[in-house]
């Protein structure tokens, strides 16, 4: 039999054990998420030496990117001391950071999450929050969700980490994300691209470009002002969150509802579980390309290679819903 272990880390055949088992599983630092490199029917530049990998977050235990942010927030706050006596964490979220902190909380010492979300959160989205355990909420209409929590988290033992402006947010995709992916990469990536919501995984990557002097360049994708694709924002809303991501990043583009749940799906089918903020990541990054017209060179690595990496950050599954009707029929 197996012997009882206090090790973080997993038993060499990927066993987790001791008292703190599970807690040592759902820490995102403890895994590496994969990095898959797309086929040429979902790479349309493959022809010209473009390679395009997607970077496989929602293989996270607890099924997001978010959560690599959400545990690293608990982590600072309680090494901060600013846990103490608190019961009650309150977050504004679309959905993945609110269920990974219901889930972590426990670990961290903390009773209950309240979940401040969307009136038009995914159905699945919703469940899988009171599966979780939290509280869920819902700002009136014209109210933001972010400054409601943040006033919130000022009361008696309610405290507010707040992911739109919590530094920790970058700083954990500057020490683990982008790392990892230079590093799976050889050092051979040239472009990084990822959708904006709280901005954290593209502030946090380019800073860490940016201090090893990598040139790496770094592609922002914001929703179109008329479309609703889960987890990301407009221009506009983006005016609701504290970093300055507009500094950081090489190139912005917008992608819509439909091209991004059409992504999602071909992924899926291709065989990578990812949800439709993944396939707004990859329309966006396709459309970056695209407006190279020509001017590939300037993106290609020592080997004459253009070496491009998306985040996917969660599945499908809480919004299997949409895809019937984003999607004309005979597509879905």
């Amino acid at each position: 039999m197996m012997k009882k272990s206090n090790k973080e880390t997993p038993h060499s055949n990927n066993v987790w054990a001791g008292p703190e088992a599970i807690k040592h599983f759902l820490i995102p630092k403890h895994h590496i998420t994969p990095l898959v490199e797309l086929p040429a029917v979902l790479n349309p530049f493959a022809g010209d030496k473009v390679r395009i990998f997607a970077k496989a977050m929602y293989l996270l235990p607890l099924l997001s990117v978010k959560s690599l942010m959400a545990a690293e927030m608990l982590a600072s706050a309680q090494k901060a001391g600013d846990l103490e006596n608190i019961t009650t964490i309150v977050e504004n979220s679309s959905g993945n950071t609110a269920f990974a902190l219901a889930i972590l909380a426990q670990y961290f010492g903390i009773e209950k999450v309240n979940a401040i979300v969307p009136a038009d959160i995914a159905p699945g989205k919703l469940d899988l929050l009171r599966l979780a355990g939290a509280h869920v909420s819902f700002p009136e209409k014209n109210q933001s969700g972010i400054a409601l929590a943040k006033k919130e988290g000022e009361k008696k033992g309610f405290f507010n980490l707040g992911q739109y402006e919590n530094d920790t947010n970058p700083q954990a995709h500057e020490q683990q994300t982008a790392s990892e992916i230079w590093d799976q990469t050889e050092g051979d990536m040239t472009v990084f691209c990822a959708g904006l919501g709280t901005t954290g995984t593209i502030v946090g990557a380019s800073r860490f470009f940016k201090k090893k002097h990598i040139p790496v360049t770094t592609v922002g994708v914001v929703l179109d002002p008329e479309s609703a694709v889960p987890g990301v924002r407009t221009r506009e809303r983006l005016k609701e969150v504290s970093f300055t991501w507009e500094n950081e990043i090489d190139a912005v583009v917008e992608a819509k509802t439909k091209e991004s749940f059409k992504k999602s799906m071909e992924l899926c089918r291709a065989g990578l579980l990812a949800g439709p903020s993944s396939g707004f990541a990859l329309a966006g990054l396709l459309k970056f390309l695209a407006a190279q017209n020509g001017k590939l060179d300037s993106l290609r690595n020592q080997d004459g290679e253009v070496v491009a990496v998306f985040i996917c950050g969660d599945t499908p599954l809480p919004y299997l819903d949409k895809y019937s009707t984003h999607l004309d029929a005979d597509e879905f």
